[in-house]
């Protein structure tokens, strides 16, 4: 073999060799720069900017909680919220893209749709459609909406509804799936029916202008330990020693006109202002142990009917907390539970 024939070998290797090598070097790019990380990273931003399913969201379950009261149709049935009490309450921080491209972060609390169907018996589905009280809808999937983080939420920031719950698919990135006012949920692509909702049953429901029967129990009921304050001041069981006890059997409406009857049992607000050195008092709220506050009207300050209950149908209050009771009236939104302060002016 000639000299020319070798050196155009060995410049032939070595060209092999260099090619081998830059091969090599692009497949082992060094951890850190990148390597590894493009389809991961690509997925997240794509599914971000188009306002898709977002990560899901932690969840974290709320003690004491005030629900307030709303009725829901579910499927056809009517579900309250004294339905959903043994149920635990969730808080969520969802964030949402709208159609605009604006991003928000906001809390809800509520109850996990996935409960709300078990508390309805609904068990079979492949799409959920909420309605909104104005005739407006949505619909999610049944992956989405079988999600714990699917919530029927009862507050936005903090903020109650001011006419039915939120319908919140807390893991969605799509502020459209989210409704406000949601008074039905109907499966499969169903449409809502209002008149397909039974009327309430007026024959339950309190007679216009009448006052329920009020009963003196003193001497037949002996309360458990309790606590609560008035103008920071704590009252307990010898507070109130030998003040007159009473129950009041009263029947309320809701906001979707279901009635209910219940047994307060307790004091008379007047006597326990008047236990504490409180006065003429003009404005009195009650304060339930997450912070709510409702305002008792002027007429049920001093009226005889409003109580300062212990006891609900024979129950305590939940975490020892009491009722502030105007039973002279017939609408349930007037009604305070959880309340561990009373202020009063």
């Amino acid at each position: 073999m000639n000299m020319k024939k070798i050196l155009a070998l060995l410049l032939s290797l070595m060209l092999l060799l260099s090619l081998v090598a830059c091969s090599s070097t692009d497949d082992e790019a060094p951890a850190g720069d990148g390597a590894g990380e493009t389809a991961g990273d690509a997925a997240g931003e794509t599914a971000g900017e188009s306002g898709g399913d977002a990560a899901e969201p932690e969840m974290k379950e709320v003690i004491g909680v005030t629900v307030p009261a709303f009725t829901l149709h579910v499927n056809g049935k009517t579900l309250t919220n004294e339905q959903m009490a043994d149920y635990a309450v969730y808080e969520i921080q969802a964030t949402s893209v709208n159609s605009s491209g604006t991003e928000s972060t906001v809390t809800y609390v509520g109850f996990s749709l996935a409960d709300v169907f078990a508390a309805a018996g609904v068990t079979d589905y492949t799409s959920v459609v909420a309605t909104a009280d104005d005739g407006y809808a949505v619909e999610i999937a049944k992956e989405m909406a079988s999600k714990p983080s699917t919530l029927v939420a009862i507050s936005k920031d903090g903020e109650q509804f001011k006419t039915a719950p939120w319908f919140a698919p807390c893991s969605s990135g799509t502020t459209g799936d989210y409704l406000k006012g949601m008074v039905a949920i109907t499966l499969d692509g169903q449409a809502f029916d209002p008149s397909s909702v039974p009327a309430p049953d007026a024959g339950d429901a309190p007679a216009e202008g009448e006052l329920p029967e009020i009963a003196d129990r003193t001497d037949k009921v002996e309360f458990a330990a309790y606590s609560f304050k008035v103008n920071g001041q704590e009252v307990t069981n010898e507070t109130l020693a030998g003040l007159s006890i009473y129950k009041i059997e009263v029947t309320t409406v809701n906001s979707k006109g279901a009635s209910s009857t219940s047994g307060y049992t307790g004091y008379k607000l007047a006597d326990v202002l008047a236990a504490c050195g409180v006065e003429n008092a003009t404005t009195v709220k009650a304060v339930a142990n997450d912070g709510y506050e409702s305002t008792l009207s002027a007429e049920n300050i001093t009226s005889d009917y409003t109580l300062v209950a212990i006891e609900k149908d024979k129950e305590l209050g939940e975490d020892g907390t009491i009722w502030v009771a105007p039973c002279a009236e017939t609408t349930s939104s007037a009604y305070a539970k959880l309340v561990v302060e009373i202020v009063a002016e």
